[in-house]
């Protein structure tokens, strides 16, 4: 997901499963942008929609799953090609072992790059600056699953970006939790996760998404809404 300085709200978007927004290049010209969440094929997306990573002012995860970090490396060698050289704030989990990992491997293999990562190790109500953007942290409900069913839960994270009195919300992956309805409400938009269409059959488990029905209710509580990962509509 990508956010511009110049029009957060006409640029929200996501890259998992699809790039959504304005993409005409004049936008792109003007200000910064951060990036929330870096899937496989982010830098693709990124470069499809002209944009210039020269003015890339932060990136925050939501936690370590591959389809929410697995550009990471690729973004940061594109930065490095380019000669991008100024500090670059990263937030994720604290206790995110594949941001830390991804993190690590990058800057052994690249010692001096010609700029310089901020980690920036975030719990529940935590605060930090992304350049001109403010980010504050939400606890949310995940897990990883496999083919053998829903794993202990993980470090993972919703995000409300604030700018000039304008603000988004961003739920990251996440199960049914009072913290979704903390992050969202008043938000001017939320992005929500509503990978679960409503017919589908729990048998029990537990939740780590959400339905469709259950996006829409914590979307009501902003402004303006979008679904991602959606099945349906």
């Amino acid at each position: 997901m990508l956010l511009t300085e110049r029009d957060p709200c006409g640029l929200s978007g996501a890259f998992q499963p699809c790039w959504r927004g304005d993409h005409d290049s004049g936008r792109w010209a003007e200000g910064g942008f951060v990036l929330l969440d870096v899937g496989d094929g982010a830098l693709r997306d990124l470069l499809s929609a002209n944009a210039d990573l020269k003015q890339l002012r932060g990136i925050a995860l939501s936690h370590g799953h591959f389809d929410h970090l697995g550009g990471l490396h690729t973004v940061l060698g594109f930065l490095r090609m380019i000669g991008y050289s100024v500090e670059l704030p990263i937030a994720y989990p604290t206790g995110c072992l594949e941001a830390e990992g991804l993190l690590d491997n990058f800057q052994r293999l690249y010692p001096e790059p010609p700029f310089t990562i901020k980690r920036l190790l975030l719990r529940d109500g935590d605060k930090a600056a992304l350049d001109s953007f403010t980010l504050t942290s939400y606890e949310v409900n995940h897990s990883g699953s496999t083919a053998a069913g829903v794993l202990d839960p993980i470090p993972a994270l919703g995000y409300r970006l604030e700018l000039g009195g304008w603000s988004l919300a961003y739920s990251g992956d996440s199960g049914p939790c009072e913290n979704l309805t903390k992050l969202c409400t008043g938000a001017d938009v939320a992005i929500i996760e509503a990978t679960w269409a409503d017919e589908t059959p729990f048998r029990g488990q537990r939740r780590v998404h959400l339905t469709r029905s259950e996006a829409e209710g914590y979307g009501s509580l902003a402004k303006e809404y979008r679904l991602i990962h959606s099945q349906a509509g």
